[in-house]
């Protein structure tokens, strides 16, 4: 089948699978009823592995008529057709392949009023990136990180530390006066945090000088991808489970700053009346956001998506595309693998606002490229730098899922 055809008979099925669901209601499900929900899940797990295969085979020929088409346009006018960023962008190409001995005097100092952008002193050989090349980075980093996909991101130019007020105020509520009658005072608790921007490397990455000097490859698509990989990988990772403390300081993390949970009964397992508890645990103004949402990991869906509650019904909800996303008791919800598995003492499971969730990064990305140090494997190293933080400002939004006992016992 073609790929429409495919996602058209995927929705048709998942959209089957919620009219089953919704038609037995409240009453108890049958074997049979269970046995048709099984196969059409089956069905489905298998479609969406086809269509994610399809989809990988497409993104690889439209990569490859971009990169012709951008070639044939270079060629036509190389000289008078270029736009300023375009331009920019091929110095910036030129110096990732050749380094800046190879550049004319005219694009070095294009390169030098590039860096120039960021606020950032001198790098010492390193070039904040151009937009598209960063665009890209931020683009890919998606993949690794559930939760970034939710939060709220704030962008800023530079990397100055802002205080942060941070507070819950669900216990504060308004009151009534009567005529002539003075109003009273209650003073707002806030705490106050700092939100940073803190560091992070890619590491080096070692590439080899004939790939380099390989004109066909898209050297900006290579490096970006590969940056983005490891740099979305470790934010996300200190975005759920940074510590607060070390040095450098480490980013406070999800897991530190959310500090309502409820406790499981068990600490391997969960059952659909604790996920319940979570929600509603939350207050009802955050549940009505639209970036409400559960958050776990994969091998925790994998357990909740074979739950059924006491008539029977699966708490999983297949999603269909443009008409409603996949959801667990009705809720939409993220995967983020930083998240811990259900175990004693973890915190497995996030419910809330996440919009409340703030990830502040700084806009620019410094890009290094390092010749002397391998030359003798006759490779050339880059090196990148990001700089990110995160805060929880209202701890009343979010809160967890804890597994039974402590995690030392």
């Amino acid at each position: 089948m073609k790929l429409h055809e495919l996602k058209q008979k995927r929705n048709t099925i998942a959209t089957d699978m919620r009219a089953l669901h919704d038609k037995i209601g409240d009453g108890s499900w049958s074997e049979e009823q269970r046995t048709e929900w099984n196969e059409a899940r089956a069905e489905l797990d298998k479609l969406d592995a086809q269509i994610a295969r399809e989809d990988e085979l497409r993104n690889l020929d439209q990569t490859f008529i971009d990169d012709q088409k951008e070639e044939q346009r270079q060629n036509l006018d190389k000289e008078n057709g270029n736009q300023p960023e375009e331009k920019r962008f091929q110095i910036f190409d030129k110096w990732m392949r050749h380094g800046a001995s190879e550049l004319s005097s005219e694009e070095r100092k294009e390169l030098r009023e590039l860096r120039a952008q960021g606020v950032a002193p001198d790098e010492k050989g390193g070039y904040t990136v151009p937009d598209t090349f960063l665009a890209k980075v931020v683009e890919q980093m998606k993949a690794y990180g559930g939760i970034a996909g939710v939060a709220q991101i704030l962008t800023t130019s530079d990397g100055r530390t802002m205080e942060w007020a941070t507070a819950d105020g669900t216990a504060e509520v308004g009151v009534l006066l009567g005529e002539n009658e003075e109003a009273g005072e209650e003073d707002t608790d806030f705490g106050m945090d700092s939100l940073g921007a803190l560091k992070m490397t890619s590491k080096i990455i070692r590439v080899s000088n004939e790939l380099l000097q390989d004109s066909a490859i898209d050297m900006e698509a290579y490096l970006s991808r590969r940056i983005a990989e490891r740099i979305g990988r470790g934010e996300a990772r200190y975005l759920i489970q940074g510590t607060g403390a070390g040095t450098p300081k480490q980013p406070k993390g999800l897991a530190a700053s959310v500090t309502g949970t409820t406790p499981t009964a068990s600490a391997t397992a969960v059952k659909w009346q604790e996920i319940l508890a979570l929600k509603h645990s939350i207050d009802p103004a955050y549940r009505r956001g639209p970036k409400f949402r559960l958050a776990f990991n994969d091998n925790t869906l994998k357990s909740i998506s074979e739950i059924v509650d006491s008539q029977g019904r699966p708490l999983w909800l297949p999603d269909i595309v443009g008409v409603a996303p996949a959801s667990v008791l009705n809720t939409p919800y993220v995967i983020d693998q930083e998240i811990d598995d259900i175990g004693a003492g973890k915190k497995f499971m996030y419910c809330g606002d996440f919009d409340r969730f703030i990830i502040r990064r700084v806009r620019y990305m410094i890009l290094k490229r390092l010749v002397e140090r391998y030359a003798e494997f006759d490779q050339t190293g880059f090196l990148a730098f990001h700089r990110f933080d995160c805060i929880l400002e209202d701890t009343s939004a979010i809160k967890a899922l804890v597994g039974k006992g402590s995690a030392s016992s």
